[in-house]
Formats: C-alpha cells, sequence, structure tokens
C-alpha cells in the first residue's frame, strides 16, 4: 500500500530542485528508446491480439 506525503510548498520545491540535471543529448536519446520500446510493445500487442484473434475464429 503507498504511502501519501503531503509536502509544504518549500519542501516540494527543493524536492523538485534536487533532481540530477541531464543535457539535452541524454533526454533526446531516453525519448528514442522510449519511442523504441513503446512502438516495439504496440507491435508485439497487435502481432498477439491478431494471433489469438485467428485463433478463435470468429466470435459472434
Amino acid at each position: 500500500m503507498k504511502v501519501i506525503v503531503n509536502l509544504t510548498s518549500e519542501e516540494m520545491l527543493k524536492a523538485r530542485y534536487s533532481q540530477p540535471r541531464i543535457s539535452l543529448e541524454e533526454l533526446r536519446q531516453q525519448e528514442q528508446e522510449h519511442r523504441r520500446a513503446s512502438e516495439k510493445f504496440f507491435e508485439d500487442a497487435r502481432k498477439e491480439t491478431s494471433r489469438s484473434g485467428q485463433k478463435d475464429g470468429n466470435a459472434g
């Protein structure tokens, strides 16, 4: 179970600004990796849906 933590504005800003910074190039690389992973996931899901549709035949 997740615990709800209420932060004051000051604590929230401190937490936000203490996050590690990354370069624009690292950000672009992360975005590309995420895009590739998303595309692969959806392609695999499409194939699986197509495969299960062939097994079941026409349902309806």
